[in-house]
Parts: C-alpha cells; structure tokens; sequence
C-alpha cells in the first residue's frame, strides 16, 4: 500500500488493520455490562484513550491519500464518543456505531486494492 511516504509492506497493512480492530473493540468491552475484565484504570483513562484514537486514526487520512471509507469512520467514532460523553447513553446504539466502526476499518485498507481514493 501506497502512501505519502512511501509504501508499506502488506503485512504491515494487515497487522495494522488488526491492531486497528482491537483498539476499537477495546472500546466496546468497556462498555459492556457482561465484561469483568479490568479494561481501563478509570472513565478519565477511557476518554483519554478514545480521544487518543480520534486524533491518531485522523492522521491516517492524509498519510493514506484520503479513503473515501475515512469520513464515515471518523463521523461514526465522533457519534459514539459523543454518545459516551453525554447523559443519554445507550449501549445497544453505542455497540451498532463501534461494529459500524469495524466495517469501515476493513473496507480502507480493502478499497486500497481496488484503487479508491481521492487525489490531491
């Protein structure tokens, strides 16, 4: 895969879309009433690290030559950041916005292939 410097390798490409994934479900676990497991120290460490997310999976956007797939992954992230942040959560639409996140990871680095991005 092409990007602003370069190229990556395809097993770059496919452990980041794992990482990417697991990072993302992270936030999803933590949410989840059923799950025991300790996922963050605390709400402030949750926040930080989804604000964290934001900002780093942004910077893809122009090191990958802009996927169209960016904008919805990032609309769908801020949707549930806002969910968490606010005083009406709702677990069952806050779990469809970060499966819907999944998808959107997969189809950027699947588009890559088939040649769909903008051109600056």
């Amino acid at each position: 895969m092409n990007y602003s410097y370069g190229s990556f390798t395809d097993e770059q490409i496919q452990v980041n879309e794992r990482l990417m994934h697991a990072e993302v479900h992270k936030l999803l676990l933590y949410k989840d009433k059923n799950i025991n497991q300790k996922i963050f120290d605390s709400e402030h460490d949750f926040y930080c690290y989804f604000n964290n997310l934001l900002y780093r999976f942004a910077g893809l956007n122009e090191l990958l030559f802009c996927p169209v797939q960016m904008v919805g992954l990032m609309a769908t992230l801020q949707s549930a950041y806002d969910m968490v942040c606010g005083d009406s959560f709702n677990y069952c639409e806050y779990r469809r916005l970060i499966l819907d996140a999944h998808t959107y990871i997969k189809d950027i680095f699947s588009a890559e292939s088939e040649g769909e991005k903008c051109h600056h």
